[in-house]
């Protein structure tokens, strides 16, 4: 039996049911199935359990600074309201139902860690809201109980929070400024932050805390300065021996601290009180991201760039001679010097070639959108239809080709395939996808650049700081390495430390140090014009 159309729909929904429609969207948070009532319950639970605290003190002052456990089921419900809190439609009904307040009173007065861990929380998901952060940061209550709680808190969950919160609020331009004036009124966050990242077994935390160090030290001087001690640098250790001498975003972090120390005007003294801690964590990590067959950049370019920003601060601390001597003991950092320098003419020879190829795709795109519509072009004088290609391929194979007839056929298939692309609407996607194409490049260019200053400036502070017309340890290592990243070594010290070819090429000149391979590199580079070699099909292939 063959159904009707009308049969196979779904039934409509009871006429009651749409009749109070209207009742059951009123209570829905925005768009979603969240339901306003449950939230202004679940906040309200909030508070009666901060009261019942707050009615147990008056009555028994022996247990005023006793911890208290919250009942399983509101730590339920409020977890549920905190991770509710990701949500932008949520975060408006709480402004609504006033939770800021609601949520820092509950941390002036509670003693339970459950309750102070989940009320951070729930203020740092809303801070990540575009516009919320900026009505926490202007409640100067909420800045300073937040700071204060560094002092009265020691339960590392809460203190994760806490520290997150303050991230998300230094990260904002339009809430940084508040959140600065109150740090530097502060008198003990600096040595709350230098606490955690010596003592603190959480890498979550420490994670937080460094964020916050190489933020605040990157922005203000000020701050910088008073964090810049060697007290810091033993923390920034500790702190790194726990997170673990691998890349991580906590590590790149404390390096990063350690670089902005070496900027301010005690940097050589503080790097020289922990010199052999500081290298051998820094080589350690080296060791890491560099102990392969060959080493690659992508990403990498300014953790790597603070590394030997790093060693170079600690050669040149006084006395020098220290520095030398670790340098001379442990030659990894050297090693892996040389190799970053092969990355380096590798990755300068990519981003050259995409930004050429960024170019002329950029051109010809203006050249298409600056033409007549689509129907304007004449396609049809000489159409490089399949035919034409395949007659072509054959030309190739045989030889018969010409350059100009190829790059004709090849050059009007891409301006076909580009006009209906724009036709169809994509022209303003391909203008989109090159702007980005462009920034990136951009910054990979200027990444890398700093990179290699980096390394150039230790390659300099190390062979200058060696005794002239001496030989060295180093002097052995530099001529027992790879050909290739010998010349590539000598071509950037020519580049931008000539001096330092002089100093190699007098000890190389002295009898008896067996420095052949270091001298005829130096004869090759100085007799070869420098110039990165042409592009291969196989690389053009691979890209």
């Amino acid at each position: 039996m063959k159904m009707s159309d009308e049969e196979y729909k779904n039934p409509s929904p009871p006429s009651e049911l749409l009749e109070h429609e209207n009742e059951y969207t009123a209570d829905m948070i925005g768009d979603t199935v969240f339901s306003k009532h449950w939230l202004f319950t679940a906040l309200m639970k909030l508070i009666q359990e901060v009261d019942g605290e707050s009615s147990a003190n008056k009555e028994g002052d022996d247990e005023k600074d006793d911890i208290v456990d919250v009942d399983d089921d509101l730590q339920t419900e409020l977890c549920r309201l905190w991770d509710m809190s990701m949500n932008k439609d949520v975060v408006l009904c709480l402004i609504e139902f006033k939770a800021i307040d609601i949520l820092v009173g509950a941390l002036t007065k509670t003693r339970a860690p459950r309750l102070a861990e989940i009320s951070v929380g729930i203020l740092g998901n809303m801070a990540c809201c575009k516009g919320v952060g900026s009505q926490i940061t202007d409640s100067e209550g909420v800045r300073q109980v937040v700071l204060l709680m560094l002092d009265a808190y020691s339960d590392t969950p809460t203190l994760v929070e806490t520290t997150r919160l303050i991230v998300v609020c230094l990260s904002t331009e339009n809430t940084r400024e508040l959140w600065l004036a109150d740090i530097k009124k502060s008198k003990t966050f600096v040595e709350n932050m230098r606490f955690i990242l010596q003592s603190s077994t959480s890498s979550d935390l420490i994670k937080n805390v460094a964020n916050i160090v190489d933020q605040l030290m990157d922005i203000e001087e000020e701050i910088c300065s008073a964090f810049s001690t060697p007290e810091l640098v033993l923390a920034v250790v500790e702190g790194m021996k726990q997170v673990g001498v691998v890349w991580s975003e906590a590590a790149e972090s404390l390096l990063h601290i350690l670089t902005l120390v070496r900027t301010t005007a005690e940097d050589s003294s503080c790097l020289a009180l922990h010199r052999e801690s500081v290298f051998s964590l820094v080589t350690d990590f080296l060791h890491s991201l560099c102990d392969c067959a060959m080493v690659t950049l992508e990403s990498k370019e300014t953790v790597l760039a603070s590394c030997y920003c790093i060693l170079s601060a600690v050669v040149m601390a006084p006395p020098s001679d220290d520095g030398i001597e670790l340098i001379e003991q442990n030659s990894s950092a050297i090693t892996f010097a040389l190799k970053i320098v092969e990355a380096i003419r590798q990755q300068r020879r990519r981003l050259s070639r995409l930004s050429r190829r960024s170019d002329e795709h950029k051109k010809l795109t203006e050249t298409l959108t600056a033409r007549q519509p689509h129907s304007t072009i004449n396609v049809s004088e000489k159409p490089a239809n399949s035919e034409e290609r395949v007659n072509a391929a054959d030309k190739r194979v045989d030889g018969d080709l010409s350059a100009s007839e190829e790059s004709d056929v090849d050059g009007r298939a891409r301006t076909e395939r580009l006009a209906k692309a724009s036709d169809n609407g994509q022209a303003d996607d391909n203008g989109q996808a090159d702007d980005s194409c462009q920034r990136s490049l951009s910054d990979s260019t200027e990444s890398t650049e700093i990179l290699r200053e980096q390394i150039l400036d230790f390659f300099r502070n190390v062979l200058l700081a060696l005794p002239k017309e001496q030989m060295s340890p180093v002097y052995a290592l530099l001529n027992s390495s790879k050909s290739s990243y010998l010349h590539q070594l000598l071509r950037l010290l020519q580049d931008g430390a000539p001096e330092c070819i002089s100093a190699i090429a007098a000890v190389a000149a002295l009898r008896g140090t067996g420095l052949h391979a270091l001298r005829d590199a130096l004869k090759h580079v100085q007799t070869t014009k420098v110039s990165l070699p042409e592009d291969n099909k196989e690389e053009e292939k691979q890209l």
